[in-house]
């Protein structure tokens, strides 16, 4: 179950590197190895501090209490997300960015794209989950989600996905913060 549960995790984390990749692509850019490795890097090390920082935080409550908590902010953080992607809907103004992706923007995008696993992270080592294969996984899946998004590109699938991120990471964070109720670590 704790597989499962990283693989939550990292999944909901990383959905935004899927969107990145997806935006490229349609933009006939490819995202190079080099590149994708230094984000997927860049946002597992952020969720490995960030882990760290929950484990002090675990030290400071009571163990019976840091696992309940932690679920409910997960619920409330999916819900969070799930609000924002209907808001931004309503306002629907989207920019588009032209760049290359050279060492110093893959440096900047894995920045940026960490900021989501720093809450969440924290949260993660809360409800007591395995921050090695955590971030382990937040690695694989940073590295798988942003090259398939550079690959489906324009399809029907990546356009869905890249449409509802929002939605479908605050679901994923909403079934995590329910499975790490029903099932203590």
């Amino acid at each position: 179950m704790s597989f499962l549960l990283a693989l939550i995790f990292s999944l909901s984390s990383n959905l935004d590197n899927f969107v990145i990749g997806l935006t490229y692509g349609v933009k006939n850019e490819r995202i190079p190895l080099k590149a994708n490795a230094i984000i997927a890097f860049i946002t597992a090390f952020i969720t490995f501090l960030s882990m760290l920082g929950g484990k002090l935080i675990t030290q400071l409550i009571p163990n019976h209490v840091s696992n309940e908590l932690g679920s409910v902010i997960f619920i409330l953080m999916g819900c969070w997300f799930i609000g924002s992607d209907l808001i931004k809907k309503q306002q629907q103004q989207q920019q588009e960015q032209h760049t290359v992706l050279n060492f110093k923007g893959a440096v900047m995008l894995g920045l940026l794209l960490s900021i989501n696993n720093i809450g969440v992270g924290i949260l993660g080592s809360i409800t007591k989950l395995n921050i090695t294969l955590v971030v382990t996984l937040t690695f694989v899946t940073g590295m798988f989600l942003t090259y398939a998004g550079n690959h489906i590109g324009h399809s029907v699938i990546g356009n869905i996905v890249g449409k509802y991120n929002d939605l479908i990471s605050g679901s994923l964070l909403i079934l995590l913060g329910i499975l790490s109720l029903m099932f203590n670590f």
